[in-house]
């Protein structure tokens, strides 16, 4: 079963991977793997903020909250 993902559950992935290495639960591998993934993720996010600005639209990203949009804008 896949769930929506958003900014917050996201972080709270990365912040369970770094538990788990510093429990020897996982190996730095399997956490690169994931903030690897992580980092492409947020690349797309980025990158379709970028195009929205260009064209003059205002990006409807439903992975990030109506807050962090607004954050993100004023950068």
């Amino acid at each position: 079963m896949t769930t929506k993902m958003n900014i917050n559950s996201l972080r709270n992935i990365l912040a369970e991977e770094i538990d788990k290495l510093r429990q020897g639960q996982t190996n730095a591998a399997n956490v690169n793997a994931v903030t690897n993934a992580t980092g492409k993720i947020l690349s797309t996010v980025k990158l379709e903020m970028e195009y929205c600005k260009m064209v003059g639209k205002t990006p409807d990203i439903g992975f990030i909250s109506i807050s962090e949009k607004k954050q993100l804008a004023e950068k």
